[in-house]
């Protein structure tokens, strides 16, 4: 079987994955590990799957989520790791990845460091993964089916890793806020509780409820943080493939 995971708050990693699932000429199974219920499945996966898994850098590492890639258990699986980043760097959040995956059976046979739209910045990786991008990813896609080996790959990174820790801000309610309860639906955290305040311990500033607030009645300061990052990020990053 061929499995799709992917962790996807605001929808870039998901669309970058599916290009590389699309031309991998395979039939996925889908996993939504930004869905928290989803996450607390055990998912066991034997020596004969390929999984490709997707996720967003944050501040250079892994997603500050406890039960992120956790009840997943791979018995000399092959998988595909592609990191998502918003044009900045990805720092050493692959090495991570991989170290992680590995650690629980998995076999990484390919990596990818994809430039997808950041968050805090409609100018930073806008419109990407661009015609350019996808052909690179086509390309990596190719050459994993032309693998012939289960050996695992080396990527870039340093250990120890980057030192990062997440800020403690957390999106407000404005007065413009009627109740519907759709940001705490959606929180790939539950971080929101009844009165729809966000737990800043939980919170991991992916702006889903932000951008999905129908009366855009959620709000958070990035001012500072998004005239650094356009101050010294605005270049295009390449994409960056291993196998």
């Amino acid at each position: 079987m061929n499995y799709h995971l992917y962790f996807s708050p605001t929808g870039g990693t998901k669309r970058a994955t599916d290009i590389l699932c699309a031309e991998l000429g395979k039939t996925f199974v889908e996993r939504d590990m930004t869905i928290p219920q989803e996450r607390k499945k055990v998912l066991k996966f034997s020596e004969n799957d390929l999984v490709v898994m997707g996720c967003p850098v944050y501040g250079g590492r892994l997603p500050q989520v406890d039960d992120l890639w956790e009840n997943i258990q791979g018995r000399n699986t092959a998988c595909v790791l592609c990191a998502c980043f918003g044009n900045r760097d990805y720092d050493d959040m692959l090495l991570e990845w991989k170290n992680k995956m590995e650690a629980k059976r998995f076999v990484c046979i390919a990596a990818a460091a994809v430039v997808i739209p950041h968050v805090y910045s409609d100018k930073l990786g806008a419109g990407r993964p661009d015609v350019k991008d996808q052909k690179e990813i086509r390309e990596f896609a190719q050459a994993i089916l032309k693998k012939q080996d289960k050996t695992s790959v080396k990527v870039k990174g340093n250990f120890p890793y980057k030192e990062w820790k997440k800020s403690p801000v957390t999106p407000i309610k404005s007065d413009d806020c009627t109740g519907c309860g759709l940001c705490r639906k959606i929180c790939p955290t539950e971080a929101i509780n009844e009165q729809y305040i966000g737990n800043p311990e939980k919170c991991i500033q992916c702006m889903k409820c932000v951008r999905c607030c129908p009366q855009k009645a959620r709000l958070m300061d990035i001012s500072m943080i998004q005239k650094y990052l356009e101050s010294n990020y605005l270049s295009r990053h390449s994409n960056e493939f291993f196998i």
